[in-house]
Order: C-alpha cells, then sequence, then structure tokens
C-alpha cells in the first residue's frame, strides 16, 4: 500500500522508510532545490497568489520554528515557482464537482468522436504493442547504458500493464477528459528497483514539504482520519493538462463544451418543432349560444385543459415524451365552442417553420465544434471525399502541421507517465548520473508515428534533400589550377547539413562503407572515412 513514511503495509508488520535515495530523488534530479528557495529573496506569483505574508515560511514552519498548519497546504507553493509549475486539483474547490460533468459530458457521440481521433493520433502502437521507446537526444552515453536504460524501460512499461492492453490509449484519454492522472511508483522491499504502479485520485493529493527533510512530498487525504498518507515525490507521478501559472482550461474536454452545446440546441429546437408538428391538426368550432361569464371561464378552463401539452426532451438520451407519453398523436383535433357562430365551422391548422432541408445553420455550428477540437476539418468529412490524405507534400496544409503541433504538445505532458519512473529508475541504478544535468533535460519519449503515412513523407522529405544536395553540388561549380570544374561545395558537407542525419546515423554508415571497401573509397574524401 502506499506510504513508505508512516505507514504499515497491509501485508506486512514493518514500517517502511523511505531511503535516502528516494529522499534526494524527490528534487527531480534539481540538485539544488532547497538551496534555490532559500536563497530567494522576491515572491514568486504562486506565492502571492496564496497569499503570502513575511511571518509565514513557505517550508511549513512559523518564526517560532513550530509547524505551521495552516500554511502547510501551501508549502509548495514557493518550489512550484521553480520546479513544479502544474495546476493542482486539490486547490480548485469545484473540480470533484466538475469531473463528474466532464465525464458525462464526454459520452456523447461527437465528443467521444473527437477524442477517439485524437487519441488514436498521439498514442500509437506498433507490433508489440509500445507506442513510445526511451529517446536519449545528445546524452553521451555508452551503448551498454543506453541498452540498460532501455532494458528498465521495457520493465517499466511492463508493469505498467501496457504491453497487455490498451490501457495507455486510455489513461491518455481519461487525462484529455479529467485533466489529471495520478500514481503511486511502488518499489521492492529494498526501494532499489520499481515494480509497479496504482492510480491514485489526484483530487485527494496535495503538494508539500517535508520539515525534516526540506524534500519535496504529496499528502493524501490530508486531515482525514485514518486515511491521510505522506509520500515523497519520488513515489508519485501527476500529470496536470494544464499549467498553474497560467489562465487555462482543466482539461481538453472543457474547451468542446460551448461548441457543443450550441450546436445540440440548434439539433433539438429542429427536432422538437418537427416532431410536435408532425400531427395533422383540426379544428372545430361549434356554436353554443349565450353563456354567462362564469360559465364561459370555466368552460375556457376545460378547454385549456384538454388541449394543454407538455413537451419533455432528454438530451442524453434523445427521447421525448409529450403529457408524459413517449408516442404523440398521429392527428389532433380541436373541437371549441362559439358564442357567436350559427353553423359549424371545421378547417384545418397550417404549421409554419424552418425549412428542415435547410443545414447552413447546424453546418456553422458544427464547424465550431471542429474547430474548437483543433482536429483538422478533412477528418471529419468523409462524405464529401476529403477524408483521404494524399501522399505529396503538397497536401501538408497548414492545418495539419498546427495539429500536428498541438498533438506533440500533449505528448510532451504525457511523457511524464513514463519518463519519471524510468529517471529514478536509472539513478537508483546509476547515482554518478544525477551529476549529470544534461542526461535528465534529454531523457524523453520518441512516440510511434503513422507508419505508413510517416514513411511515406520521411521517404518523400529525404527525396527533396537528396536532389536539393546534388543540385547545390553540381550547379555551382569552379574552375581549379589543372582547368577541371570542381563543385564549390563539399559533398560531406551538404550531407552534414541537409541530409540532417545524426552523428550516430553517419557512424553507421561509415561503418558499413569500411566492410564494404576495408582500404576505403578514392572517391570518398577522407575525412568522411574517418
Amino acid at each position: 500500500m502506499a506510504g513508505f513514511l508512516d505507514r504499515f503495509g497491509p501485508f506486512s508488520n514493518t514500517l517502511f522508510k523511505a531511503s535516502d535515495a528516494l529522499k534526494q530523488l524527490s528534487n527531480l534530479g534539481m540538485k539544488y532545490d532547497d538551496m534555490v528557495l532559500r536563497q530567494s529573496q522576491a515572491i514568486g506569483t504562486m506565492e502571492d497568489a496564496a497569499g503570502y505574508r513575511g511571518t509565514q515560511n513557505f517550508f511549513g514552519m512559523n518564526q517560532s520554528g513550530m509547524q505551521d498548519d495552516f500554511w502547510y497546504p501551501f508549502a509548495a507553493m514557493s518550489m512550484t515557482d521553480v520546479s513544479m509549475r502544474k495546476r493542482i486539483s486539490f486547490f480548485d474547490q469545484e473540480y470533484q464537482q466538475k469531473r463528474d460533468e466532464l465525464r458525462r459530458f464526454s459520452t456523447h457521440d461527437e465528443v467521444e468522436d473527437i477524442l477517439d481521433t485524437l487519441c488514436d493520433e498521439a498514442i500509437v502502437y506498433n507490433q508489440a504493442n509500445f507506442f513510445s521507446q526511451p529517446h536519449f537526444g545528445s546524452s553521451d552515453l555508452s551503448d551498454e547504458l543506453k541498452l540498460e536504460i532501455n532494458k528498465s524501460f521495457n520493465s517499466i512499461y511492463n508493469s505498467f500493464g501496457f504491453n497487455d492492453d490498451q490501457s495507455a490509449w486510455q489513461f491518455f484519454r481519461k487525462w484529455l477528459i479529467d485533466g489529471y492522472l495520478s500514481f503511486e511508483i511502488i518499489y521492492n522491499e529494498e526501494q532499489t528497483e520499481i515494480i509497479g504502479f496504482k492510480e491514485l485520485d489526484p483530487a485527494s493529493l496535495m503538494p508539500g514539504i517535508d520539515p525534516a527533510s526540506n524534500k519535496k512530498i504529496w499528502i493524501q487525504y490530508k486531515d482525514q482520519a485514518g486515511k491521510e498518507r505522506q509520500l515523497f515525490d519520488s513515489q508519485v507521478i501527476y500529470l496536470s493538462y494544464g499549467s498553474i501559472s497560467l489562465q487555462s482550461r482543466s482539461s481538453y474536454v472543457e474547451r468542446l463544451i460551448r461548441s457543443f452545446n450550441l450546436l445540440r440546441i440548434m439539433e433539438h429546437t429542429r427536432i422538437i418543432w418537427a416532431v410536435t408538428n408532425a400531427s395533422y391538426k383540426m379544428k372545430f368550432i361549434i356554436p353554443v349560444g349565450g353563456k354567462s361569464k362564469t360559465r364561459a371561464k370555466q368552460s375556457l378552463a376545460q378547454l385549456m385543459n384538454n388541449y394543454r401539452e407538455v413537451v419533455d426532451f432528454d438530451f442524453d438520451s434523445g427521447s421525448m415524451e409529450v403529457n408524459g407519453q413517449p408516442m404523440m398523436q398521429f392527428n389532433k383535433e380541436y373541437w371549441l365552442p362559439s358564442k357567436e357562430g350559427e353553423s359549424p365551422e371545421i378547417e384545418t391548422l397550417a404549421d409554419e417553420g424552418p425549412d428542415l432541408s435547410d443545414t447552413e445553420a447546424l453546418t456553422y455550428f458544427s464547424d465550431k465544434l471542429k474547430l474548437a477540437s483543433k482536429i483538422p476539418f478533412t477528418r471529419f468529412e468523409y462524405g464529401e471525399g476529403r477524408g483521404d490524405f494524399e501522399m505529396s507534400g503538397d497536401s501538408l496544409i497548414r492545418e495539419e502541421i498546427k495539429f500536428a503541433k498541438f498533438v506533440n504538445r500533449l505528448r510532451s505532458s504525457f511523457q511524464e507517465i513514463l519518463v519519471k519512473p524510468l529517471y529514478i529508475q536509472t539513478m537508483l541504478k546509476h547515482p554518478e548520473l544525477a551529476e549529470d544535468s544534461n542526461f535528465k533535460a534529454n531523457l524523453s519519449l520518441r512516440y510511434n508515428q503513422e507508419n505508413a503515412f510517416a514513411e511515406l513523407k520521411e521517404i518523400e522529405l529525404l527525396t527533396r534533400r537528396v536532389d536539393f544536395i546534388s543540385s547545390m553540388r553540381d550547379n555551382l561549380m569552379f574552375e581549379n589550377e589543372e582547368g577541371e570544374d570542381v563543385s564549390y561545395f563539399d559533398l560531406d558537407y551538404l550531407v552534414e547539413k541537409y541530409l540532417k542525419m545524426t552523428p550516430a546515423e553517419l557512424e553507421k554508415n561509415r561503418e558499413y562503407l569500411k566492410k564494404k571497401d576495408p582500404e576505403g573509397d578514392p572517391g570518398m574524401s577522407a575525412d568522411f572515412m574517418k
């Protein structure tokens, strides 16, 4: 169970204590976190929002050296200004009610389709059921260490259960709806290896700083008897869709609410009009002679009661009831007395309303919903033959480029679900890397792309680069001392600059060349063969 600080496990009589390694890892690779906070003289944006006063200490201690319980919930606000920068659901008093509404809202067909499209774009599985692999950027790591980190990644991936099902896709979808995700990182008894994960309720977690060690902690179910837990940051993964220092929505789904509701209102008004006026209506006026004023009022009240209709439309199920009945009458007859009339009158009541074949208004509000989703319009327009993508680079319109950037931003935030435990696992095995800030900065995920589309685009891009390199080499010439035409640009320079191959790829290419010609190709420059 949760809690290395102050809790017995459910199947053990041993009190778990966080090791020094886990406490140090709570700094998330920032060696001077606590020193930065203590040395800071200014009031940060979150400290100010929390109502900072000079008598309060954001390490949870007051001037007398005693723990300040009132300010303890805000103890991590100063750390937020230097490292966290996430929205915290605990501080949103209306979040739990909002989350329930967002979850109900996400079950509508149009919203489900948008979420499925976005999740399919962001989480792409390969044949081995992996949606990503670790990426080391420009880190100067040995092949042995990279292989070991890859093994640790596979172990963490399996510990999450991502290899067995589509739970990574589902977690991403849940994150888009709720705006928050949190997990406990579970270690073995020696606290040397990550062995599993447990999903937590983000609304139950509050950030803080441990007064004893000045390390970042998370407090779960604060002040709830029998439930309160304290976890070091190295035991918690906390994902947030929004930024705590920016005015932003809590989740992706929240941005769809207004546009969807306007579209649904337009649809419902047309449905209600069409259905309620589908009955064939006739009016009968029957002369009844003179009546007293009291009798006339009674007759009017009786008629109002007879012909009154209450129409209820359920926005969630799409069902409609008239006077509590699920079915409507095919025809309706209205019998009305006439005091002055001498002969009966019978006429058909005409219905005048909007032209239901005109969908321009619905199209407008549907487009507003698509615009709010940030998904290109062509992904929705299958009926017009615009749902297919073309392979040429000319078809890559600006809308698709903007969407790709949006998906990359989502992936960048979501990657912490695997990057944080991978970094912690690596630090536990190789503590010397804690001094390498470049390693932490370059550790990330390389997400899978849509295979056929991405490969064809890459091939086309490489083809154009090769054509450009050939043109640069062949068209810009000068005459050397022997009177021979020589290219102005060196081929190695053009390949390295414009083909954009990584040093590792260039080195692998050199190895293949040496295997085919150990003595070196006379046509290849000496520098390129080094």
